[in-house]
């Protein structure tokens, strides 16, 4: 098709997706609406979002070409990567089905009302037209779950203006997010050396192997780690998962089965690690954060340098300070 394979600076590569990308999709999307525009996403990363809107619909998802032109910029193809975005549009055609006056109706989104976590200090502008709770230095965000599809969450934030239109204030839409958090969002909690053994199991049983060889095998190759050092604790979906440190009922299971003392790591805004007060020093565990943070998490991902601590008292999750690093 005769489309520059190299040499195109960021700007020049969004206007050859613009002017190409229908060569790649069906016949129907010949009169769709094709635009970009930039979306702040967690921790006030700007992102640019690619929107193919049919004409019979009104919602379309936002495919984000940021790390396509770095994926471009390591030599893939321009053919390569419009045939990556046409197979994500068509494979989310759900979206085509969702009526966005719904999304206005309270009590038809009511029972899709989830919530996230976010860093309030890194979050100024990405809040600035939202409601939020703060919880510590975090921010609880509210979104309208609309499905999930090949491992990704479509969904669409409440923004200032929605909550308006529902009738509601945040306490309210608080409460409702915390209701649906155990249908819409179940609590996985599991040890590191379970959650490396779930992580690695896929590819052993492609191999041929079946779970239970599979399981034995992933074992034999982790190194001994007691299984009462470090746990995982998320979603089953894997997806924003620390927000379950809202879940009351899942914190106090934990602070049951841990006593009071027990930390907070914040992995990502996917999902924390509780590690038990069994001697663990508060700033060794700080400076062990902010490092995975600074190394290993992707920016809009990251969610605190800080360690928290869980008040089974009070229900609340705050951060660890100087009583309890005496303690530690």
């Amino acid at each position: 098709m005769g489309i520059k394979t190299n040499g195109m600076n960021y700007d020049e590569f969004k206007n050859e997706i613009l002017s190409k990308i229908k060569d790649f999709l069906p016949e129907k999307y010949a009169d769709a609406e094709v635009s970009i525009q930039q979306v702040v996403k967690n921790n006030d990363q700007k992102l640019d979002g690619l929107t193919i809107r049919l004409d019979d619909s009104n919602v379309a998802p936002n495919i984000y070409l940021n790390k396509y032109f770095e994926q471009y910029e390591d030599g893939k193809s321009m053919d390569e990567i419009l045939a990556d975005i046409a197979n994500i549009r068509t494979s989310h055609e759900d979206f085509n089905v969702f009526d966005v006056n719904e999304l206005t109706d309270f009590d038809s989104v009511k029972g899709r009302i989830t919530c996230r976590l976010v860093n309030a200090e890194q979050n100024a502008e990405y809040l600035s037209d939202k409601p939020y709770t703060r919880i510590a230095d975090l921010a609880v965000t509210y979104h309208v779950a609309i499905g999930k599809e090949d491992g990704a969450l479509m969904s669409s934030p409440v923004t200032n203006r929605l909550m308006e239109a529902y009738g509601v204030d945040v306490e309210q839409l608080h409460q409702v997010a915390l209701e649906n958090m155990s249908v819409l969002s179940p609590a996985s909690f599991k040890s590191m050396t379970e959650t490396m053994v779930d992580m690695m199991l896929p590819d052993m049983i492609r191999s041929g192997m079946s779970e239970e060889e599979a399981r034995n095998a992933v074992a034999s190759m982790l190194p001994p780690t007691p299984d009462d050092m470090l746990y995982v604790l998320s979603n089953e979906d894997k997806l924003h998962g620390a927000a379950v440190v809202l879940n009351e009922k899942v914190m106090d299971d934990i602070s049951e089965r841990f006593g009071p003392d027990f930390y907070i790591l914040p992995s990502s805004v996917h999902e924390v690690l509780i590690v038990p007060n069994n001697g663990a020093d508060l700033l060794t565990l700080e400076n062990m954060v902010q490092e995975v943070n600074a190394t290993q998490v992707a920016p809009d991902e990251r969610l605190s340098d800080h360690v928290y601590v869980y008040d089974a008292k009070k229900h609340i999750v705050r951060i660890a300070d100087k009583t309890e690093r005496a303690a530690a």
